[in-house]
């Protein structure tokens, strides 16, 4: 009898459940195939405590670790590992400096050419702990869309002080990339005065790069209307002639795809 080949002996890959934790991997334009870790999400079941209402670092870390190992010996590949956080911002985990210290370790071991992403609508540069893990991303991406405090606060639903403090956050960070969307409707973030004053903070902060979501999908918020992608291409226009910077508009509401 002939002996069974070292293929039969190979033990087959376990089959992974989805988890609330995981994104993808999946395409997405100008980022290749990414593959994104939810430090955010708002399953009760993973939390870190009742007050603490994200996922515990040794859930997150070892779910995207055996996540991460399937896809390299599936032979698939990873472009860009993306941190973002869909209920709490990821900057708030109590855990964000270990996070991001396993997850680099994880990206070097298996996927060394991916590039690590954050994406951060408040990042806390303010704690020293998460001042220090920014430093290991290749790029930090941060939603901001609007030139004045009145419309941030009106679009964001958070304090119109909270404006200048967020710009100077973004001040401090080196690898930084905007995104953001243009409405219409109750609030207008596409007025002349409101896009003059965005572009010019555009042009004090010196992204590295800039992403424009796509101008025809839906906003969540039923009070808003998608600016008209006429207006959107001015804009972006606009932004290269007063700053040399050249925003690219993508085909989705969003860099997570």
């Amino acid at each position: 009898m002939a002996a069974p080949s070292p293929h039969h002996l190979e033990a087959p890959l376990p089959v992974l459940p989805d988890s609330p934790l995981i994104l993808g991997p999946k395409k997405a334009d100008r980022l290749g195939t990414i593959f994104g870790v939810d430090l955010g999400s708002p399953d009760p079941v993973l939390s870190v405590s009742r007050e603490t209402r994200m996922p515990r670092a040794s859930v997150l870390v070892t779910t995207a670790a055996r996540h991460i190992i399937r896809v390299s010996k599936l032979g698939e590949k990873i472009e860009t590992m993306m941190i973002f956080g869909s209920g709490i911002d990821a900057t708030m985990h109590p855990g964000f400096r270990e996070i991001t210290g396993n997850l680099r370790d994880l990206r070097n071991k298996w996927f060394s050419k991916a590039k690590l992403w954050l994406v951060s609508d408040d990042p806390q540069v303010e704690r020293p702990d998460v001042r220090h893990s920014i430093g290991v991303y290749d790029r930090v991406v941060v939603r901001l869309e609007t030139g004045a405090q009145k419309t941030f606060a009106a679009l964001t639903g958070r304090k119109p002080a909270d404006y200048n403090t967020l710009l100077a956050q973004l001040g401090q960070i080196e690898r930084l990339t905007l995104q953001a969307r243009f409405y219409k409707g109750e609030i207008d973030n596409t007025t002349d005065a409101e896009v003059k004053a965005w572009v010019k903070k555009l042009g004090e902060l010196k992204p590295r790069e800039v992403f424009i979501l796509n101008p025809e999908a839906k906003p969540e918020n039923k009070k808003l209307k998608p600016a008209p992608k006429a207006r959107v291409q001015e804009i972006v226009a606009e932004l290269a002639e007063k700053t040399g910077i050249q925003a690219t508009i993508l085909p989705f509401a969003s860099v997570l795809g």
